[in-house]
């Protein structure tokens, strides 16, 4: 546990870490779309009916119950 805490708190402070693991995100989509087309579009529109869904509900209320069980 003690490696995923460290690597995590390197995550967290160093801005070159965060851009260097979006980069290699990035290269992964665009190799996966590069063989086919498919699997690229097919993650967008489930990203983009997952980002529908969430605006079109809203933000839940705070229900003051739940806060005291915390």
């Amino acid at each position: 546990m003690e490696r995923i805490e460290l690597l995590w708190e390197l995550v967290e402070r160093d801005p070159l870490v965060r851009y260097g693991a979006a980069m290699g995100i990035a290269l992964v989509w665009l190799s996966f779309a590069w063989m086919s087309p498919l699997p690229l579009v097919v993650l967008l529109m489930v990203a983009g009916g997952i980002y529908v869904v969430r605006e079109r509900r809203g933000e839940p209320e705070d229900d003051p119950d739940e806060l005291d069980l915390l």
